[in-house]
């Protein structure tokens, strides 16, 4: 499912000026694909630094979900705590001032 998501969401990225939707299509086919990947790994205990991470990138730039800042941070924040080092470079980038506590258990999409 990952790997799905990542591809949909990198073919999207490529096509949003030439073809944008058709990009829209891949990214929600991409959230629908992490949505159900983020749940399954927080109802497992095991969560994945990497699905944070994309699903933030997701919220925060709003492809093909609604602009969220806060649930973007919240997603990054997260991914950073769980070793993402490319989470911390967005949130770096983006000035986002993660919160002290997050409980990635409330993070269920």
């Amino acid at each position: 499912m990952y790997f799905a998501a990542f591809t949909n969401i990198n073919k999207a990225k490529r096509l949003i000026k030439t073809n944008p939707q058709k990009a829209d299509r891949l990214f929600i086919e991409a959230y629908s694909y992490l949505k159900q990947y983020v749940n399954e790994t927080i109802q497992n205990d095991k969560p994945s630094a990497n699905s944070f991470k994309l699903l933030g990138e997701m919220y925060l730039y709003g492809w093909g979900v609604d602009k969220d800042i806060n649930k973007a941070a919240k997603l990054l924040c997260t991914a950073k705590k769980l070793g993402n080092m490319q989470a911390n470079s967005i949130i770096k980038k983006n000035n986002i001032n993660c919160p002290e506590k997050i409980n990635y258990k409330e993070l269920k999409q």
